[in-house]
This record gives structure tokens, sequence and C-alpha cells, in this order.
């Protein structure tokens, strides 16, 4: 079962025990998430506590997911390419403009269209072709929620002990 704590960003403390097994942690793991929220986005970053075991679990990348980050870094380039390319064309029909421009928005607008698929696939779809390790270690503490008016972050941990052990060193 799993609890959820929300405290300041500032002021969130961890025991220094592993956040999966409690054991003491020598090694600090970096979590961070971003929100988007209207016009403007903000990046939490928490640093939380681990053993070295549970270190390198969260930060091993087993093959199916290396492999699916190649393959969006893959379908990025095709798609940014296609995308130029389309757009080159359908400028090129009106018989208009300068072709340097062209060429240059066409690129700019390819690379755009790159960057979003390969986050895409990198951010979201390659971590759920993670070792059952490596999202155990991933998972035990999580950031859902921020509020940035008054920087307040919302946890949810795994090991409900774990949250109850941070609600009170965090206040």
């Amino acid at each position: 079962m799993s609890k959820t704590i929300d405290v300041l960003l500032s002021q969130v403390k961890f025991p220094s025990t592993c956040v999966v097994c409690l054991s003491p942690a020598s090694k600090q793991y970096l979590l961070q998430k971003t929100f988007s929220m209207g016009r403007r986005s903000y990046t939490v970053k928490v640093n939380v506590p681990m053993c070295d075991p549970h270190f390198e679990a969260a930060s091993f990348k087993g093959a199916a997911e290396k492999l699916v980050g190649i393959l969006g870094v893959i379908a990025g380039i095709l798609t940014g390419l296609f995308a130029a390319i389309i757009l080159m064309v359908r400028w090129q029909g009106t018989g208009e403009g300068n072709i340097i421009l062209q060429l240059f928005a066409g690129s700019v607008f390819g690379l755009g269209i790159f960057l979003i698929v390969w986050a895409i696939v990198a951010l979201s779809v390659a971590p759920l072709f993670a070792a059952p390790e490596s999202k155990e270690a991933r998972n035990a503490v999580r950031i859902t929620h921020y509020w940035p008016g008054n920087q307040v972050v919302r946890l949810e941990f795994q090991n409900e002990s774990l949250a109850e052990m941070v609600e009170k060193v965090s206040y």
C-alpha cells in the first residue's frame, strides 16, 4: 500500500536510509519530474537516499529499455525528415519565397518534430520496458504533483513507514 504526503519543496528531508529497503544509504538518486501549467513549466528535483544495490538497480537500463530508446531516436529522425520533406514540397508547389529560408525553416521544423517524438518515446515509453528491479527502485518514491504558488510537492511512497519518517523530519 502506498502513502502520499505533501511537503514544502525546500523542506523535503529524508532519513539516511534507503528508500527501498530502509538499510543505510550510501548514494543519492535524483528524482525529477516536469509539470506544465499553462505556458510555464516547472521541473521538480528531489534527491532520495539509496543503498548501493538499489542505486545500481535504479540507474540500470536493460537491453529492452535501451532498444526502445534507440528505436525512439530512429522514429524521431524518420518522422522529422518526413515532416521537413512534406513541408518543403508544399512550399515548392507555391513557387514563392527564398529557397534558403525555406530550407532553414524546414530543417528547424523537422528538428522540432524529431525532438518531440524522441522525448515521448525516451521519457514515456522506454521506462515501461525497464527490468522489474529497476522499476521497483525508481518507483519507491514518486513525485506526483507540484503547486508552484506555495512550492508544495506531493510525494508518493511505496513504504508507509518511510513516508511517516519523512513527514516527521520535513516539518
